[in-house]
């Protein structure tokens, strides 16, 4: 492959081959974490005693550099030292040749914590379990539930509890451990002139009506995809590494500062990673550093491998996140006023929890602008192991809540679900802060709903729902039950606001001498590719075999921001364009290599104000409306999709064929989340596209934008009731079913009750 690098300069490839897990080499070493066993204390020692020949037990003591990650002005610790942040931590990484012995050692490891006093240990986990009983009773949980959470998690706290010589410091379990990491609170109309209190007797005490629910979205990972973990090895003084790695930059900078090595001596080996979600980032920082730990000291190849409990309890995609909706809605479907509440929870730490915070505030409220609005987001520190952010796919949360609060408005008013939509997106004069351009979003929306025959059915499956509970009528438990939902949200390509990542792709195009052009780029998808060199062949007139990508760069240039955050197809192709066009310009003037670099302009940028948190804080945007339509089995309490429709307007598509299978497999990956421990069947789903001019967005997530919204407010309609999170499980179908029983006979007794009178 050609290259434009100067000679005797450090090349690496940031392009991503393989998984790290099929690694091997002669001498490998296997390796698991030592975790701590309690979620606090001061640590004093961690150590084996007769440990085997061949095998290690390296802590943060070992780290010839520093011992931690430094991020956003944050430091991580790599491994825990001093005071214990989480149960789970990661104190040390025990590494030899035989997996089902390092098991054994794991037993034997001793974690000693500072002593204070056994009994006060002991009524820590008391008052903990305390609070957690009142919780439950202010839930309304029957007794025989709080007695038997009790018990089980009163077992579970003893366990978690060090062993006798170690001593939880009470310091920090009996206090209130959450810390506000950040915060945002946006306010319009009544709520800005007034007082909260005045703001609420104005905008509630007289509304037509007035609905309140929590929202809450955490779709899994499925469990069949590689977990987290890395293969490292030395070869000389030359590093080696390999793992799904999405911040080249922070793993180069972090090895070369913790082992204290130049940054010339270590290779970044980029492995393919999961398709659904990002867990990588910092966590994936973390765990390179543990391994290359362990591979520097011994002198052999070392791999981790993080089993799937450890995945599923410590590498969680994203953040929990609680949304809690008021609104305040007239007779013709009008929100007066919302006042939304967003609890986030960022575990131990998070890096990036003010980016987190605005960016699920700008989204609170979808595309919609009501009159009157109050944001209020916090985002805290818990017992709860750290959480990262997951770049693509952060508003999902958002997007799920408001677009369940809009359909529990169109419950409560019984206007049809596309009325109440459109009747709040209309444009008033409003002072709403957040200024989202869609093009064709009404067209789209209208799409979705005609050829899905949205309305016909929404009419019949709620009418039905009624029926059984007034009417009592018997094809409860004989027919399926059916429901029909929609959900509409956007996907964006950057992020303007403030943020510890630049959201700035750069693009370096060359013209070698023996006329091929190099792009210079982190390798895209082969559809994208094939795009940017379709773009190439148009503006230049070169052959397509003549236009190579390359993903190397110098040590030097290496992008200092994850990879997501510069994916976009529309942007990253309009800066190849014009670096085209520039070489085009000087290509028959100056001689050969000519190359051209360019990056987004500011004018962009400039359409959001930081100081004012006002403005258009996205570049390029697309958007999409999902319908789905659902059928339970009221025996097996069982779910199938009946149809899946979704529309969508992303501007140009430059391939059509390849926006296809994108969605296709979106939709069929969502599938295996909405319900915990399966997948949901559906053969039956139609894809349109909104022809437009536009600038291309971004059409990866619209899918996990929409379609959980739209399959939990079909299921509730089948159910006639409401589901407030996703995923659920067959166990709450059952439950509800019966409920709706219960239900059923109350209507029943209240209506013989009143013929008798």
């Amino acid at each position: 492959m050609p290259s434009t690098k100067e000679p005797g300069k450090h090349v690496r490839s940031l392009d991503s081959k393989g998984f790290y897990s099929d690694n091997y080499k002669e001498g490998m070493l296997y390796s698991l974490l030592i975790r701590s066993p309690a979620p606090s204390g001061k640590l004093k020692s961690i150590s084996i005693s007769n440990l085997p020949e061949g095998y290690f037990l390296f802590t943060a003591e070992d780290f010839p550099g520093i011992k931690h990650i430094e991020i956003n002005s944050h430091e991580t610790k790599i491994f825990g030292f001093g005071q214990i942040s989480y149960a789970g931590e990661p104190l040390g990484i025990l590494v030899g040749p035989d997996e089902y012995v390092l098991e054994e050692l794991a037993h034997q490891v001793n974690i000693n914590f500072d002593i204070e006093d056994l009994e006060d240990a002991f009524n820590n986990v008391i008052k903990v379990q305390k609070k957690n009983s009142e919780k439950m009773n202010e839930n309304n949980s029957t007794d025989e539930e709080v007695s038997t959470t009790d018990l089980t998690n009163f077992v579970s706290q003893l366990n978690e509890m060090p062993s006798l010589n170690t001593v939880i410091d009470k310091t920090h379990v009996e206090e209130n451990t959450e810390t506000i990491l950040a915060s945002r609170t946006v306010k319009t109309g009544a709520w800005k002139r007034y007082s909260a209190e005045q703001a609420e007797k104005k905008l509630f005490a007289k509304a037509d009506f007035v609905t309140s629910e929590e929202w809450t979205l955490q779709l899994p990972v499925p469990s069949w995809q590689e977990t987290a973990g890395a293969f490292c090895y030395m070869e000389g003084k030359k590093l080696h590494i390999f793992a799904p790695i999405k911040w080249t930059y922070l793993i180069l900078k972090t090895l070369a500062q913790t082992l204290s090595i130049p940054e010339e001596n270590i290779y970044i080996h980029k492995t393919k990673s999961t398709g659904i979600g990002s867990r990588g980032l910092w966590r994936t920082t973390q765990i390179c550093a543990q391994v290359a730990l362990a591979s520097f000291l011994t002198k052999k190849p070392v791999k981790l491998v993080l089993s799937q409990d450890e995945q599923d309890k410590f590498n969680t995609l994203g953040v929990q996140t609680k949304f809690n909706y008021k609104t305040a809605v007239t007779k013709n479907g009008k929100i007066k006023a919302m006042d939304i509440h967003i609890d986030i929870d960022a575990g131990s730490f998070n890096p990036f929890a003010q980016e987190i915070t605005d960016r699920l505030t700008i989204s609170a409220c979808n595309y919609y602008k009501p009159e009157n609005v109050r944001i209020i987001t916090k985002c805290h520190t818990s017992k709860n192991p750290p959480t990262s952010i997951g770049i693509k796919n952060l508003e999902s949360q958002a997007f799920f809540a408001i677009e369940n609060q809009i359909q529990k408005i169109s419950n409560t008013t019984n206007l049809f679900p596309d009325d109440i939509r459109k009747v709040n997106t209309e444009v008033e004069k409003t002072d709403f802060p957040f200024h989202l351009y869609f093009d064709d979003y009404q067209e789209t929306f209208e799409n979705v709903i005609k050829r899905s025959d949205f309305n016909r059915k929404y009419a019949s499956y709620h009418m039905d729902a009624i029926d059984r509970v007034e009417k009592d009528s018997t094809p409860f438990f004989g027919l399926p039950l059916r429901g029909i939902g929609v959900s509409s949200a956007y996907n964006i390509s950057s992020y303007f606001g403030e943020s510890c990542f630049s959201y700035d792709p750069k693009i370096e195009v060359t013209l070698t001498k023996d006329n091929k052009v190099v792009i210079q780029s982190m390798t895209p998808s082969s559809t994208i590719a094939e795009i940017w060199k379709n773009t190439v062949m148009e503006v230049m007139d070169i052959k397509k075999e003549n236009v190579i990508i390359s993903s190397e760069y110098t040590l030097e240039n290496i992008p200092t921001s994850p990879e997501d955050t510069f994916s976009s197809i529309s942007t990253v192709n309009e800066i190849l364009k014009k670096c085209c066009q520039d070489i085009q310009k000087k290509r028959f003037r100056q001689p050969l290599p000519i190359s051209s670099a360019k990056k987004l302009g500011t004018g962009t940028k400039n359409s959001w104000n930081k100081e004012k948190f006002s403005g258009n804080p996205f570049g390029t945007s697309s958007f999409a409306s999902t319908v789905v339509e659902v059928e339970l089995d009221s025996y097996t309490f069982s779910e199938k999709i009946k149809g899946i429709w979704i529309t969508i307007n992303c501007g140009e598509i430059l391939d059509k064929a390849a926006a296809l299978r994108t969605i296709r497999l979106e939709i069929q990956q969502e599938l295996s989340r909405l319900v915990e421990g399966r997948s949901i069947p559906c053969d039956n789903y139609s894809i349109d596209f909104i022809e437009s001019t536009g600038k291309s967005g971004q059409l990866g997530d619209l899918v996990h934008n929409t379609l959980p919204a739209a399959f939990s407010t079909a299921m509730s309609l089948a159910l006639d009731t409401q589901l407030t999170k996703v995923p659920f499980s067959e166990n709450l179908i059952y439950t509800l079913t019966k409920e709706q029983e219960a239900k059923k006979q109350m209507v029943k007794e209240v209506n013989d009750e009143g013929g008798n009178k």
